[in-house]
Parts: structure tokens; sequence; C-alpha cells
């Protein structure tokens, strides 16, 4: 137990480090709570999901506070997510804990290459905040959250470079995508919290995990500015294509 609550704390703190420097690795944390702390599945997408509603609380807050957040399409967004995030999580308990763990290194594997791309791939600038209609803006958010509610990845890694390629400028979309996951991981708590056999044995390491993710984001979100988040975004990208292949091949 000591180790567990160690690992929980550090990792989640790390995570939350890079979240807060340059707004993903948050699908990282399923594969430390079920690798590296040894937790069955429905208990890491249950930690995992609580970390995602401190990082969106405290990442959104932040954004809105630098007028980086629009509500309105945020809210549209993240409406749409409320609904797909209940339907992933209720199927992510109907699939066999087997099959959950590939879903998730698939997703993995999927968002690495995606921050691959768009790192590598030369950025167009983007002007105002063109964001698609309501209804396509509903959708996405019904869509991302159904894939992430199912295999445990963050929002922000799926939704923020959708929406940039639909024309949203990058800082918007981060600060919008923040706010989403919020949407996202609410209802996947409930639904995943339901179906742990023991919450009060889960209580120590929820604690660390939660209290070291907080602090790690806070932490990432202060010290940005000085911080090469192209570098960074290319090395998740690449521990995540490794990793993710990794579990999928052997």
């Amino acid at each position: 137990m000591p180790f567990e609550l160690l690992f929980a704390a550090l990792g989640s703190c790390v995570v939350g480090l890079f979240i807060g420097w340059c707004g993903v690795a948050g699908f990282l944390l399923p594969i430390l709570f079920t690798s590296a702390c040894g937790l069955p599945v429905t208990e890491s997408l249950l930690l995992s999901f609580l970390c995602f509603a401190v990082s969106g609380i405290i990442g959104s807050w932040g954004y809105r506070r630098r007028g980086e957040l629009p509500l309105r399409p945020a809210l549209i967004l993240s409406a749409g997510s409320l609904a797909g995030g209940l339907l992933g999580a209720a199927l992510g308990g109907l699939l066999a804990a087997d099959t959950v763990k590939v879903v998730l290194y698939v997703v993995v594997l999927l968002s690495g290459l995606a921050i691959a791309v768009r790192e590598l791939r030369p950025q167009k600038k983007q002007q105002g905040d063109s964001f698609p209609k309501p209804l396509p803006l509903a959708a996405l958010g019904f869509a991302t959250a159904l894939l992430c509610a199912l295999s445990g990845a963050g929002g922000p890694v799926l939704v923020m470079p959708l929406l940039v390629a639909m024309g949203v400028p990058a800082k918007l979309a981060v600060g919008t995508a923040l706010l989403d996951s919020v949407f996202i991981a609410l209802p996947a708590v409930m639904v995943y919290g339901s179906r742990c056999a023991s919450l009060a044995s889960l209580a120590p390491v929820l604690l660390a995990a939660v209290l070291g993710h907080a602090l790690g984001v806070f932490a990432g979100s202060v010290t940005a500015a000085h911080v090469p988040q192209s570098l960074l975004k290319r090395g998740v990208a690449a521990f995540s294509i490794c990793f993710s292949l990794f579990m999928l091949l052997k």
C-alpha cells in the first residue's frame, strides 16, 4: 500500500504538470493506475476521471481569467459530452477488462500520433473564434466523450486537435477542451464509482492521486510560460506511441 500511494501521488503529479504545461498527457493516467499501481480497470478509470475533473476545473479557470475560454461554444460542446460520457462509461462497464485495456492502448496510440502530426506539421495562424455551428459542436462533444469515457483518455488530447482542425485558434481550443473534460469526467465518475467494490478501501490512493494531480496541474499552469511546450508534446507523443505499441504487440 505505501508504494501504491507513492506511485499514485507522484505519477498523478507528473501527469498534472504536463497538463498544466502543454494541455495533454491525461490519457497516461489509466496506464499509471493499472500498470504501476496494480489497480483493477474500473478503479483505475474512476481515479483517472476524478483527476480529469480536477485538472479541467483548475485549467479552465485559468484560461477563463485570461479571456481564452468562450463560454457559449464551450457549454454547447460540454452538453454533448455529458450524454456521450454517460453512454461511454455505461458501455465500458459491459466490456471485459482485457477489451477495455485494448481500447485504452489503441486510443493512447492514436492520441500520440495526433500530437505528433500536429507538432510536426506547420501551423497556420488563425484569427477570431471560428467555432463550428451548435449542432456539429454538440455532436463532436458526444462522439469524443463517448470514446474518452469508454477508454479512460483525457478529453483535451482528442477535442483540442479536432477543434483546431475546424478552424478554432489553439489557445481557445485548449481552454474549451479543458472545460469540456469536466463534463466528460462527471458522468464517468458516477458510473465507474457505482461499480467499485469498495470505495472505502480505495479512499487513500484516491486522495493521494487527486491531491498530487491538483498540485501538478497548478504548478504546471503557473510555470507554463517558462517551459518549451512543443518539445514536451513531442516527448509525450513519442512515449505514448512506443508504450502503446509495446502493450498491444507483446
